[in-house]
């Protein structure tokens, strides 16, 4: 069994499914307390089942972070995964609302969370992860406000990492990872778009959050999961 965290307490926002699942997973099973944030109860009450004893905290990151942080006495791993994409469009067909919504839940969650949990991070020395994406790298055809969004988490890292040393700061980007109830013919278009010809799987970026959470050297980096998707540094 994988103790390295152990006596480490890990906090995942957007924790209770897909990739926040299997980072949480991760983390756990290397001997982290782990702390997962999600909107839905009844998905957090399924995680923890899935997963083990971990701390659920039923919380919207871009509105109750305050709340969060009651739960927080220490915090060493902090894995800022909440976002996602809640409508798709072209530029022309994506409205300011649209944008702003997509930055509060891609960007700014991340910002709110990252400044509430700097206290314990600069105590104890810990790191930071932000769950990125390729399209942050190389834009697809995913809509131009998330790939901007996740554009901005990427550049929000790198300046990290310089102003809070000895805080370490990296990201993470995945590629096409099928998390829920992908058609075929998504999965073929994205597996068509990476070198592996292949999507992800969830446990795949999970062991390089993990990764980054245990290598005291790493920070500032910023790690495509990808299959080869992007191809530029």
């Amino acid at each position: 069994m994988d103790n390295s965290l152990s006596g480490k307490t890990a906090l995942v926002t957007g924790g209770s499914r897909g990739l926040g699942k299997a980072i949480a997973r991760a983390l756990y099973s290397a001997g982290a307390r782990v702390i997962i944030a999600a909107r839905d109860p009844k998905s957090l009450i399924r995680a923890a089942k899935e997963i083990g004893e971990i701390i659920c905290v039923p919380v919207d990151v871009r509105k109750e972070v305050q709340k969060l942080f009651t739960y927080v006495d220490r915090l060493d791993i902090l894995v800022n995964n909440a976002g996602g994409m809640e409508h798709f469009g072209s530029f022309e067909k994506t409205g300011l609302d649209a944008w702003r919504s997509t930055f509060e839940l891609n960007l700014f969650s991340a910002v709110d969370v990252t400044r509430a949990a700097l206290p314990h991070l600069k105590k104890s020395r810990g790191c930071i992860v932000n769950i990125a994406s390729d399209v942050g790298r190389r834009p697809f055809d995913m809509g131009p406000d998330y790939c901007a969004a996740k554009a901005a988490l990427i550049n929000l890292t790198r300046y990290l990492a310089a102003e809070l040393a000895p805080v370490r700061v990296n990201a993470v980007c995945p590629g096409p990872v099928v998390t829920g109830d992908w058609g075929a013919e998504a999965i073929r278009k994205a597996a068509s778009r990476t070198l592996a010809g292949r999507t992800g799987k969830p446990e795949e970026v999970a062991a390089t959050v993990l990764f980054a959470a245990k290598c005291g050297y790493l920070s500032g980096a910023v790690l495509g999961v990808d299959g080869g998707s992007v191809r530029t540094p």
